[in-house]
């Protein structure tokens, strides 16, 4: 495993502010060995209705050879049995998974090159029911035509025994599809994604159970260095709308969490909320039927959940002001989507998390929030969630990536269990809290 700088976590600033816009890391991959998993065979309703209409048959013109003391005939699959006309036996095909309702409670995860059945356990230990892990279509498919499933059915396979259900984050278009090479931006031809994707949700069919487009694209780096458009993202998500939809009518389909910049240059990153805005007005609202939940990421810097720019209960001094900077910055980006006449879709948090002191160069910030903060501080966001009633489902950034990262990487102080795999105290908290 190679471990390079990308996307989770921003520090991000409005221009009057003294702390610097820090771009920040990103797990990446390299090239996997290919051992396979065995695809799993589906025991269709076909196949118990074809073995028991063949009894039926052949006990009806045995009992009729009987009788007339005639030489038995080959039984017929077309006749009336006993109880009246033949079944007609219709092929079932492979089964997508059912419909989601309720509040997911879930924990973004790294299970690339790890102990997957071990990572599971530990979301499942603390009662929760979803994981997420972010897929690189640029390390699966590195050469166009030969995707490289061998680590995604390794976490498929290890999620789907441990009970959970999963949300497969993707991103980063392989070097082959853009002329420039650059891999973290979207292909030059989106009908390249809606390919990719309709493999991938062909071979996990039944298994994942939603899908999150892309991540960020608000923030330039995630769109290829290049000028933020959100038109061009909402033509990027009807593709994948389509593609996904077509191989499983009932998964879950994101639009891309949006990263709370507090910031407007398109070069560099747009505001969460005027993105949301510009992503509603691209083509009188294709959004609205292009997705079926709208996807962010709440940052809550060095402020407790119910903070925001009016209310202060930390004596800390930075990052205040901008609601950027708080949890509840969420509440811009539903009012958002009321008043675009999409009040009925839910919205799905994808990331979010509380660091803690540590030794990443922008993140100093940490040091206001001691371990008990962070406990109480995942604890009474997942209340509000579940108090709000549009949120459908939370995420966790992040479990395990303390396992992953040294301690020098800005992911390190999120993560809620210890390189050894013990629980810190906000693990020990999210398992106490009721999920019911």
């Amino acid at each position: 495993m190679r471990v390079s700088r990308g996307p989770n976590w921003r520090v991000s600033q409005l221009p009057q502010e003294a702390d610097a816009l820090e771009i920040d890391s990103r797990v990446d991959h390299s090239a996997p060995p290919r051992p396979r998993l065995p695809r799993r065979t589906a025991l269709t309703r076909a196949a118990v209705l074809a073995g028991s209409l063949a009894i039926t048959t052949q006990s009806a013109h045995a009992q009729e050879a009987a009788t007339n003391e005639e030489e038995p005939v080959p039984p017929d699959p077309d006749a009336p049995s006993a109880d009246g006309p033949a079944m007609e036996v219709v092929p079932v095909g492979p089964i997508g998974v059912e419909p989601f309702a309720g509040f997911g409670f879930g924990m973004q995860a790294h299970m690339y090159y790890q102990d997957v059945p071990t990572v599971a356990r530990l979301v499942s230990d603390a009662g929760f029911g979803w994981i997420k892990q972010q897929v690189r279509w640029s390390d699966v498919e590195p050469k166009k035509g030969a995707p490289d499933w061998s680590q995604i059915d390794l976490i498929v396979d290890g999620a789907t025994k441990g009970g959970l259900k999963i949300l497969f984050s993707v991103v980063t278009a392989p070097a082959w599809s853009r002329a420039d090479g650059h891999v973290d931006g979207p292909p030059d031809d989106p009908k390249a994604f809606g390919t990719f994707l309709t493999a991938l949700a062909t071979r996990y069919l039944g298994k994942v159970h939603a899908y999150e487009v892309w991540n960020e694209q608000n923030f330039s780096r995630e769109w290829g260095g290049g000028k933020i458009n959100a038109g061009q993202y909402v033509e990027l998500l009807a593709i994948a709308h389509a593609a996904l939809k077509a191989v499983d009518p009932n998964v879950v389909v994101i639009a891309g969490a949006l990263t709370p910049t507090g910031y407007n240059d398109v070069t560099i990153a747009v505001d969460d909320v005027l993105y949301l805005q510009q992503m509603y007005a691209y083509k009188d609202g294709l959004l609205k039927s292009v997705c079926d939940a709208i996807g962010a990421h709440a940052g809550g810097f060095n402020n407790p959940p119910d903070d925001g720019p009016t209310k202060k209960s930390v004596p800390s001094t930075t990052f205040k002001g901008h609601p950027s900077f708080y949890f509840r910055r969420i509440e811009g980006l539903r009012e958002i989507m009321v008043l675009s006449g999409d009040s009925e879709k839910g919205m799905w948090i994808t990331e979010f998390g509380w660091s803690t002191l540590n030794k990443a160069r922008g993140y100093e910030y940490g040091a206001d929030n001691s371990e008990a903060d962070q406990a109480k501080y995942l604890v009474r966001a997942f209340q509000i969630g579940r108090e709000v009633g549009w949120i459908s489902a939370m995420f966790v950034w992040n479990l395990n990536f303390q396992m992953i990262v040294p301690d020098t990487d800005e992911k390190w102080p999120f993560g809620i269990v210890k390189k050894d795999g013990s629980p810190r105290p906000a693990y020990t908290a999210l398992k106490q809290l009721p999920k019911t």
